[in-house]
């Protein structure tokens, strides 16, 4: 306090003294009036004044002014250092896989990982010598690589694939494309591509409902699509509909041709039920070969052959087989449907093959169906995805390791049938092809412990007739169980 304040105090508390003795009694006469009295009023109000100028400068010296300036600086540090952590790139981890962005959408990359561990056993009938079904174990896929994009309108895919089927493998391209996507629902995709060719096709592999896809529409797809094929494809795809025009060569583990084979790989989706309980997809396909791969130099002698598997993987025989059959085009055509309600999904397709033959032999056709039911025990269900028009697997609403959480729990069937004979009773010179009819059931679990990990149990019953020769028939059943981690 300064000294002025002091004296000031000082002065008020000595009118405050002496004010009482100047008081007049109630009773007593008016007193005459005494120059000091209003000496010390005059006095008391310059006090009151001074002392309200005092407040008056402390409040102007106050530091509102300082503090404003600092709230402002500091407003504007943290702006400059939000500003500078949105500049950064984004670094993200979500369902465990690795991802990066910059602020503004224009790259990205994301490392990408699928890894599928089978091993099982098989139980033969009486079948001839020369089948001998292998029980094991086997890596199915071990995938590794990124995928992103690159100036907004472009993305990239490159998987590169060290499993397969029956047998790990050293290496192969499964993906390595190019994709413009600035033309809104329009896209165009080039490189080591998998062209779209029916529902269960476009299933992406961490998503099969069983572990391997039926041999009618795994034929299918491999015609002129698959991964790993070799062309371009040019689609449009928006929340309930996709339509794909695919112009396709090799795939990049073919062996040596001397001109690749050509073909056309079409599809056609239509999501015609979305509603919050039940969804119902259809789709339509067709491939036609234009051109079959010359095998030798300068020859025209072409052949195609159609063959598939047991649907169990760790072994790698071909238990159905046409052989090779003289081919000048190739067409395929099917059809497929989806649905999901209340927990249960059913899908189902039928496939037809013909073989335009450059012989006048009878020209062939085969033809296949299958049909699969779940039942999700944990509730989930099975969402759409628009930008493969297709189901995907479930997603655990308490993934294991959460509050009263144990994953998703499903139970699965599937019968599927091919019949691979055309006249199987006529010689092959007369155009016979005893290719073998094979019949699948199948039953199973999913246990989807979270967003990332899987187990799967499969039982298979297979049976493989041979009318032209019954002594060759197959029959078998198979336990498999596969650990997945999809990133």
């Amino acid at each position: 306090m300064t000294k002025s304040v002091s004296v000031l105090l000082a002065g008020v508390a000595l009118i405050a003294l002496t004010a009482p003795s100047l008081a007049a009694p109630k009773n007593a006469a008016t007193p005459q009036s005494d120059p000091r009295l209003g000496l010390l009023e005059q006095q008391l109000r310059d006090v009151q004044q001074q002392l309200a100028e005092i407040k008056g400068k402390q409040e102007d010296n106050d530091y509102s002014g300082a503090v404003r300036d600092l709230k402002r600086s500091t407003s504007d540090q943290y702006a400059d250092i939000s500003n500078q952590i949105a500049s950064q790139t984004r670094t993200t981890i979500p369902n465990g896989r690795l991802s990066f962005a910059t602020p503004d959408g224009q790259f990205s990359l994301a490392l990408r990982g699928l890894v599928q561990f089978d091993a099982g056993y098989f139980s033969q009938g009486k079948n001839p010598a020369s089948v001998d079904l292998n029980s094991g174990t086997n890596f199915r896929r071990a995938q590794l690589g990124f995928q992103g994009t690159v100036f907004k309108d472009w993305s990239y895919n490159f998987i590169y694939d060290f499993g397969g089927s029956g047998v790990e493998k050293n290496g192969y391209i499964y993906y390595a494309y190019l994709q413009y996507d600035g033309l809104g629902p329009f896209h165009a995709r080039i490189g080591a591509i998998a062209p779209f060719a029916g529902i269960e096709d476009a299933t992406g592999s961490a998503d099969l409902l069983f572990l391997e896809r039926p041999s009618v529409a795994d034929i299918a797809r491999n015609i002129g699509g698959s991964p790993g094929r070799e062309g371009l494809d040019l689609y449009v795809q928006g929340d309930d509909y996709l339509v794909s025009v695919a112009y396709t060569g090799k795939k990049t583990t073919d062996a040596a041709t001397f001109d690749s084979q050509q073909a056309l790989v079409t599809r056609a989706s239509w999501l015609a039920v979305a509603d919050s309980d039940v969804k119902w997809l259809v789709d339509a396909n067709l491939t036609h070969v234009v051109k079959v791969a010359d095998t030798a130099a300068n020859s025209n002698a072409n052949t195609f052959s159609f063959s598939n598997g047991p649907e169990v993987t760790i072994d790698a025989t071909k238990t159905i087989n046409t052989g090779n059959i003289d081919a000048n085009k190739v067409t395929e055509f099917g059809f497929e449907t989806a649905a999901t309600y209340a927990g249960f999904y059913g899908q189902g397709g039928w496939f037809h093959f013909d073989i335009d033959r450059r012989t006048a032999v009878p020209n062939p056709d085969f033809s296949g169906w299958y049909a699969a039911l779940t039942y999700s025990l944990t509730g989930e269900e099975h969402q759409y995805d628009a930008t493969t028009a297709s189901f995907r697997g479930l997603r655990p609403a308490k993934p294991l390791g959460s509050p009263g959480g144990y994953g998703a729990w499903e139970l699965k069937a599937r019968y599927s049938s091919i019949d691979l004979d055309f006249n199987p009773l006529t010689t092959a010179a007369a155009g016979g092809i005893a290719g073998g009819k094979q019949d699948v059931w199948t039953l199973g679990v999913n246990w989807y412990v979270n967003n990332a990990i899987r187990f799967s149990l499969d039982y298979d019953n297979i049976s493989v007739n041979h009318v032209n020769a019954p002594t060759t028939d197959i029959s078998a059943s198979a336990i498999t169980v596969r650990s997945q981690i999809s990133l």
